[in-house]
């Protein structure tokens, strides 16, 4: 369950979003938002990062999936998207998703790198309920920009 500001602002976007003048609204300009903001973490049709879900395709959930899932990206992720935290015995600790693991190591995907890291190097792993996507990315877009961004989500490309 979402926390009450969330919803207000879910609500806020769905409202803007519901009642801006879409044909003003350039999904080429929503694009380059997409690749300064999400391409680090998403891929799209491929291209781009590998931290969250490759979007291609998305645009069929409409924008109330995209609205929730960027105002709130916390209140359900998927096991393979949660944030694990592996602290190391020499101290280092690493934030990241395990991309896989064998019987000896985890491949751990960070934001800058992929880092294998020996089992019996670990001190400590703690499983997350979170994602690794900050909550509010939307809410730090100039509304033209954020409605520009849900448009070319939501729309086939």
């Amino acid at each position: 369950e979402s926390p009450a500001a969330a919803k207000a602002t879910m609500a806020r976007f769905k409202k803007t979003f519901g009642e801006a003048p879409l044909w003003a609204f350039d999904s080429n300009v929503g694009k380059q938002v997409f690749q300064r903001t999400c391409v680090a973490c998403h891929a799209w049709n491929g291209v781009g990062g590998a931290l969250g879900p490759d979007l291609a395709g998305t645009w069929r959930n409409g924008v109330d999936y995209f609205i929730e899932n960027i105002v709130d990206p916390n209140a359900v992720v998927g096991e393979s998207f949660q944030l694990n935290l592996i602290t190391k015995k020499d101290g280092t600790v690493i934030s990241g998703m395990v991309e896989s693991q064998t019987d000896s190591a985890l491949i751990v995907r960070t934001v800058a790198e992929k880092i294998t890291v020996p089992k019996d190097q670990i001190q400590n792993r703690q499983v997350m309920a979170q994602s690794m996507m900050p909550p509010g990315l939307l809410e730090t877009l100039p509304e033209p920009e954020a409605i520009a961004l849900l448009k070319f989500l939501t729309s086939k490309n």
